[in-house]
């Protein structure tokens, strides 16, 4: 016997993995307009610098994955320096040192 909304589910499932082309575009927009209004609003937040130099790797915009990817290491430096290091801006670092690396 079928279990109720498993139909819908797998449907939604597929359409994640393939989705248009058209509709890849406004996901990428989208995120990247929410991160960037965040960054806006907590410009030292590093961990939302790395997510948005992820996002723009994904994209193949290296330059301006770089530059989020330096930001948010100099602001690791500063929060070493500071002695406030928690094990997500550990975290968020090595992604960080690992995007530039592919950035470059």
């Amino acid at each position: 016997m079928a279990q109720p909304g498993k139909g819908r589910l797998i449907a939604r499932l597929v359409g994640g993995i393939f989705k248009s082309s058209l509709e890849r575009e406004r996901d990428f927009f989208r995120r990247y307009r929410e991160l960037s209004g965040l960054i806006e609003e907590a410009p030292e937040n590093m961990n939302l610098l790395v997510l948005r130099g992820e996002l723009n790797l994904e994209r193949g915009d290296y330059e301006r994955a770089k530059t989020d990817f330096e930001r948010a290491l100099e602001l690791a430096r500063d929060m070493d320096e500071a002695g406030g290091w928690l094990v997500l801006e550990q975290v968020m670092r090595d992604r960080a040192l690992y995007g530039l690396k592919l950035a470059r």
